[in-house]
């Protein structure tokens, strides 16, 4: 059963990330000004969020840890630039965001994929 519920929630997850990536690559062909890349993010972080704590309650993977700790060192060196930059370099901070999230989805895409291989039964 638990393999079903990992299952389920890493094709969810993936059917996210491709909805809202190819939300923010067409409004990025559109050339209109906005911020669609970060409110995709957004979208894909909560639903992480989300995906997660179910991952915690029905698996146990050392990866977790490496995904949580992860993420709290990324938003401190995040928050520790808004600081030192200011308002000087905010491109810095926010392709650091960008960037940053990108790659966390990756890995928990990833990771997932990877906890299901490892649980299959022999």
């Amino acid at each position: 059963m638990k393999i079903n519920i990992l299952r389920g929630e890493v094709i969810i997850q993936t059917i996210i990330s491709l909805i809202f990536f190819w939300y923010a690559v067409a409004h990025y062909f559109q050339k209109t000004p906005g911020s669609e890349f970060f409110i995709a993010l957004f979208y894909i972080g909560v639903s992480n969020l989300i995906g997660f704590l179910l991952r915690v309650a029905v698996s146990r993977s050392r990866f977790h840890r490496y995904y949580f700790y992860g993420v709290i060192l990324f938003f401190t060196i995040l928050y520790c630039m808004a600081i030192q930059f200011g308002n000087s370099k905010m491109d810095y901070i926010v392709n650091f965001m960008g960037i940053g999230g990108v790659l966390f989805n990756l890995y928990y895409l990833i990771y997932g994929f990877y906890i299901i291989k490892t649980n299959q039964p022999k």
